[in-house]
C-alpha cells in the first residue's frame, strides 16, 4: 500500500489502523474510496477524502497491487475525481516518494508537480538549546500570519497550502521590534507531531530551527518531524547544517478540477488599483470523466 498523506501517516500511522478507520464517522470529513476488480489481475484500490476546512480533496492512499499498471492507477484516480469535483473541490493533492512506481499512471491522470518536499527529524535527546524566540500564537497574530504567508508562498501555490484556518496549535517568533520572522503549523496525533515552518529569509534561520523543537509541546516525547518545502530552500539548508535526520522526500501532486475564468481588461486595472488578487481565483467546478 502506498501512503499518500505524509503527515497523517507519521502522526497518526497507518491507513487501516483503528484510529484512522474510526474518522469515516467525523460528520465534518467526506471519504470515498474506489474498487479496481478486473477479472485475471489483482484488486486495486484507493480513497480520497476532504474536511471542512479545506478547498482540496487529499488522496489518503492507493493498494492492493505489486507491480501497479499505470492504466489501472489512472483509471482509480479519474473515478476519485469525478467523487472530489461533487464535493465541490477545488483540486485533489497527493504527496508521491520521488520513487514511486505510481508517478506515470499519476500523470496520465492529469496530476502535476507543484513543489516537492524533505522531511527530517529532530533528535528531541539533544535538544538542549533552550527555546528564547518561540511562543504559541493567538487569534491577533493571524493578521500578520495571513500576510506574512502571502510575501513567502508564490501565488499559486497559495490555494494548496493556505493557512490552518483550525488554528489549533502553532508557533510565532517575532523580532525585537515585534515583525513576525517566522511562524510553524503544528499537526499532532499519537504516533508523532508535524511541524510546518514558515521562515523569513532575513531571519536567523539556522537558530530558530535550532530552538523550535525545544518550543513544541511534547509532554510524551513523540517523534517530532520538520517539513521543508522547495519554495523555502533555505529551511532545508539550515536542517542540513543543523545535521537533523533526513527521512524522506516526496512530490506534492495536484490535479486541478476547476477553471480560472479570464479576467477582463477593464477588471485588470481595478484589481491592480485596489491590490486585490481574488478576480484570479477559480470560479467554477471541472468535473472529470471515468474512463
Amino acid at each position: 500500500m502506498q501512503g499518500l498523506d505524509t503527515s497523517r501517516l507519521l502522526t497518526r500511522g497507518e491507513p487501516f489502523n483503528f484510529r484512522n478507520l474510526m474518522r469515516r464517522v467525523s460528520p465534518t470529513v467526506d471519504l470515498a474510496a474506489v474498487i479496481w476488480d478486473e477479472i485475471k489481475r489483482e484488486t486495486t484500490f484507493g480513497q480520497i477524502e476532504k474536511n471542512e476546512y479545506s478547498d482540496y480533496a487529499q488522496l489518503s492512499y492507493l493498494g492492493g497491487f505489486d507491480q501497479p499498471e499505470s492504466r489501472v492507477i489512472a483509471g482509480i484516480l479519474e473515478e476519485l475525481a469525478v467523487t472530489a469535483g461533487e464535493w465541490s473541490a477545488f483540486g485533489i493533492l497527493a504527496e508521491l516518494p520521488e520513487d514511486s512506481p505510481l508517478f506515470e499512471g499519476f500523470r496520465m491522470a492529469g496530476f502535476s508537480i507543484w513543489s516537492r518536499q524533505q522531511i527530517y527529524l529532530f533528535d528531541i535527546a539533544k535538544t538542549a538549546c533552550k527555546n528564547a524566540s518561540w511562543q504559541p500564537f493567538s487569534a491577533q497574530d493571524m493578521i500578520k500570519i495571513r500576510q506574512f504567508h502571502k510575501k513567502l508562498v508564490p501565488l499559486f501555490i497559495q490555494p494548496m497550502v493556505p493557512v490552518d484556518r483550525r488554528a489549533e496549535n502553532g508557533l510565532v517568533a517575532f523580532s525585537e521590534k515585534g515583525e513576525l520572522l517566522a511562524f510553524a503549523e503544528l499537526y499532532q496525533g499519537p504516533k508523532g507531531i508535524w511541524t510546518q515552518p514558515y521562515i523569513s529569509a532575513e531571519a536567523d534561520i539556522p537558530g530558530l530551527l535550532s530552538q523550535l523543537c525545544a518550543a513544541i509541546p511534547n509532554p510524551n516525547r513523540l517523534p517530532i518531524y520538520l517539513c521543508t518545502r522547495s519554495y523555502q530552500p533555505l529551511i532545508a539548508d539550515a536542517a542540513n547544517k543543523l545535521g537533523l535526520t533526513h527521512t524522506g522526500a516526496q512530490n506534492l501532486m495536484v490535479k486541478h478540477l476547476v477553471l480560472r475564468n479570464k479576467v477582463e481588461q477593464s477588471s485588470l486595472q481595478k484589481i491592480f488599483e485596489s491590490g486585490s488578487i481574488e478576480g484570479s481565483l477559480p470560479v467554477s467546478n471541472m468535473k472529470s470523466k471515468p474512463r
